[in-house]
């Protein structure tokens, strides 16, 4: 009896490690296959601004940069595939809110952002299976929906526009990201065109115009996101005490 005991649970046991061992084989061979990733993050971003403007002169203006945070809404459904354990690529679709503020002088204060829907293409390096990776891409994204607030000492001027001649309607990028072990990672992002449409912005402070040329206005970000495995199928119940009751023994 004692030996019949003995025998039923090194079969468990062995049909448990077989599990495991085809599971993993499983994964390895879905190496090669795509699959999603949904990815959000925090931004940073700021601009570096060189501009003419004033009441009336228009004359050099000192623009100063403020860092804007923003958390909503960012979202990127992310399509990877990976050729072997240490190269991959990615491609995507994703939607985000990035912008600038700056103070014009010591009492205007311009806020200025869009939402926007990219496409990007990356390529990454790294130990994939564990999810760390350095990737190294570009991104095109479409401006589409551009808002504008204007601060003059207690007051408060806004306006939005869809498709604005306000900012570059199509905007290219470059971005490097650092993913860790864990889904986290960090980015930084570059826009290779200005921001802003020199002569397309219209500031008014209780109905006059405040002139503002902005010759160059570069804008970049760095952030910090998570992404998540998506459309994923989940273990089994019963899978799982497969793998829990080999593990035991």
């Amino acid at each position: 009896m004692k030996n019949r005991s003995l025998t039923v649970l090194f079969l468990l046991a062995f049909s448990g490690i077989l599990y495991a061992q085809e599971t993993e084989e499983t994964n390895n061979n879905n190496i090669r296959k795509p699959y999603w990733r949904s990815a959000s993050e925090f931004i940073f971003s700021f601009g570096a601004v060189e501009a003419k403007g004033g009441p009336e002169v228009v004359e050099d203006i000192d623009v100063n940069p403020i860092v804007r945070f923003t958390c909503f809404f960012h979202l990127q459904e992310q399509l990877h595939y990976d050729f072997n354990k240490n190269v991959g690529v990615f491609t995507g679709l994703g939607i985000r809110n990035v912008g600038m503020i700056n103070d014009l002088n010591d009492s205007i204060k311009a806020k200025q952002r869009v939402y926007s829907l990219g496409l990007p293409v990356a390529i990454k390096f790294g130990n994939l299976p564990n999810k760390f990776s350095v990737a190294v891409g570009g991104e095109v994204e479409l401006f589409f929906h551009y808002k504008q607030k204007v601060f003059y000492d207690d007051e408060k001027f806004k306006k939005t526009e869809w498709f604005s001649d306000k900012v570059n309607l199509v905007n290219p990028s470059v971005f490097l990201d650092i993913n860790s072990g864990r889904g986290a990672y960090v980015r930084f992002k570059y826009y290779l065109i200005d921001f802003l449409v020199e002569d397309k912005q219209s500031i008014k402070i209780d109905g006059e115009p405040y002139y503002y040329f902005p010759e160059s206005s570069k804008m970049f970000y760095v952030s910090i996101g998570t992404t998540v495995k998506a459309f994923g199928k989940k273990k089994s119940k019963k899978a799982s005490e497969s793998i829990n009751t080999a593990s035991l023994l």
